[in-house]
Formats: structure tokens, C-alpha cells, sequence
């Protein structure tokens, strides 16, 4: 497989499911992490830079210039980014999936995002998962991209809750060894709005581990990648295994990839490289509506 620079294997991570249409709090920062991963591998590229007290000024003052990004920068820095990575083939736009929910396809709202190649995603996440879970020392380019998913709210994607806790202490263990490392997990890159939505983020991350509490999603749509939607389709009558065919049927004709994972007990849907669960669920309008929810799966 090829090899990837740090920043591209940042994006394929970053800007899967993002909308690639229009701005939101996800995709700001994840654009920003971008530039911040361009900043880093720079400066690591300068010899004399391996300073880490050098290091730590040039870099906090770039991430400044990060953080007060303009709306035409970050498109600029986003086309230049998924450009090269829809050259490489590592990258498409399909229709968004919370354009699939009742309420959008019956407006024929248009909505598209982006999709990393399910094998390259995949692979930069087990690889990453292998050296801090298995490995003892981490390699200069995981602890930067750990710092990079830590700042942008993706931890998430690829660690469960306890697992996050060994990420934190293997950081620690990092910063302390190395003055160098130690300098960059110091720094941050979103600005203050970005922050609140960051903090709304892994708020919803935490609680909605508790399979209870992942409806609430649906007031939410906007502020993540990973979107409740509602399917409407007749459930009187029909089993478990009916409804989920049903409901992977209808994604596969509105162009996502599906795949069906035994988690336990339970079936769960793999669509466009995320999971969810899928729960018989009525719509209140004039009458009630049948169909089903697809519910995203927090680690």
C-alpha cells in the first residue's frame, strides 16, 4: 500500500461523512486539522526545528493563524485536499445519508458528502489502534495523528471510551519521554466556537454509549458526521430481519455501501464506514407514519 503523509491519512479519517456541500462545526475543524497536519510535517522537515523549544514557537505560531482561518481559506485548503485525494482514488462524493431521511428525500433536498476508501480507512485505523494497544513505544507519526483526532473531536471513530483512557496515559507517557512531542500535544488549533461545538461533540459521544440515550441524535443532526435519520416503510407484520432488508434495499439505491455485523447478540449495519442500529420507530404528522431509525453506534 502506498504510503500516505500524514496529513493525508489525517483527511481520509477526518472527512469521511463529512457534508461536502455546505459548512458545518465537523468539518471547520477537521479542515483545520488539515492545516495543522501540513504545519507540523513542515516544520518536522526543517532540521533545525528539531529544537524543541524552536519547534514549540514556530508551531504555536502558526496554529494561531489556524484558528482565525477564514470561510475562503478553508474552502480553499478542503478542494486542495479532496482533490488529491479523489485523484488517488481514495475519495468520492455520494449522496449524504441524512438525505435519505423522510423528511429530506420527500423535499428532494439535495445533499451530498464525502467518502473515504473503505479499505485505506479500515487500515489507517487498525494500524493506529496496534501501536497504542499493543505496541510499547509510539512512532512520531502516530502520536502527531493521535494529537490530530484528539483536537478534532475523532477519537472517537477509532477508540471506545476505556480505550481512550490508555490513549491518554501512552500521551502522557510520550510527553514526558520526548520534549519534542511533548511540544505538540501542548498545542490546540479550533477556536472558541469551534470548541462549544467540539465539547457538544464528545458530550454526545459519552452518554450515547448508552444505546438508551441514542435517540436523542435526532435533535442534533447538524453537529456530527454520524446522523440519525427515519425510514419510512410499513413494520406491522414484519420481523427484525425484514425491516433492516428493507432499510439496507433503500440505502443501496440511494448510493451507500451496506453491510450487515454480528456485534454480540445483535445485528448492526455498516453504512460508508460507520454502524448503526436500526429500531421500529412511528412519526407523528397528521397521521402516524411507519418506518424504522437508524441510530449511529458510539463506542
Amino acid at each position: 500500500m502506498k504510503n500516505y503523509t500524514i496529513a493525508e491519512q489525517f483527511a481520509v479519517i477526518a472527512l469521511n461523512a463529512q457534508d461536502s456541500l455546505h459548512e458545518s462545526v465537523a468539518k471547520n475543524v477537521a479542515v483545520a486539522g488539515i492545516a495543522a497536519a501540513k504545519t507540523v510535517q513542515t516544520l518536522l522537515y526543517e532540521e533545525e526545528n528539531r529544537d524543541a523549544a524552536v519547534f514549540e514557537q514556530k508551531l504555536r505560531e502558526q496554529l494561531d493563524g489556524i484558528k482565525k482561518m477564514k470561510r475562503k481559506e478553508r474552502n480553499a485548503l478542503e478542494k486542495e485536499f479532496t482533490d488529491i485525494l479523489k485523484a488517488e482514488g481514495i475519495l468520492k462524493e455520494i449522496p449524504n445519508l441524512l438525505g435519505c431521511d423522510m423528511n429530506y428525500y420527500t423535499a428532494n433536498v439535495t445533499m451530498r458528502e464525502y467518502k473515504s476508501d473503505s479499505a485505506l480507512y479500515q487500515y489507517i485505523i487498525e494500524k493506529i489502534r496496534t501501536c497504542v494497544l499493543e505496541q510499547t513505544e509510539l512512532p512520531e507519526d502516530i502520536v502527531i495523528l493521535l494529537w490530530l483526532f484528539r483536537e478534532s473531536g475523532c477519537m472517537h471513530d477509532i477508540f471506545s471510551q476505556e480505550e481512550q483512557e490508555k490513549v491518554r496515559i501512552k500521551l502522557i507517557q510520550a510527553a514526558e519521554e520526548k520534549s519534542l512531542y511533548k511540544a505538540i500535544l501542548e498545542q490546540e488549533f479550533h477556536s472558541a466556537v469551534w470548541l462549544l461545538g467540539l465539547k457538544f461533540m464528545n458530550w454526545k459521544h459519552k452518554i450515547f454509549t448508552n444505546p438508551y440515550l441514542e435517540g436523542v441524535n435526532l435533535m442534533f443532526p447538524f453537529l456530527d458526521r454520524r446522523q440519525a435519520i427515519f425510514i419510512d416503510m410499513v413494520i406491522m407484520g414484519t420481523s427484525v430481519k425484514d425491516r433492516r432488508s428493507a432499510a439496507i434495499a433503500f440505502l443501496e439505491k440511494n448510493g451507500h455501501t451496506c453491510e450487515e455485523i454480528k456485534n454480540g447478540t445483535e445485528t448492526i449495519v455498516k453504512v460508508d464506514n460507520e454502524y448503526y442500529r436500526i429500531f421500529p420507530s412511528t412519526r407523528s404528522f397528521k397521521i402516524p407514519i411507519q418506518g424504522v431509525e437508524l441510530l449511529p453506534v458510539y463506542k
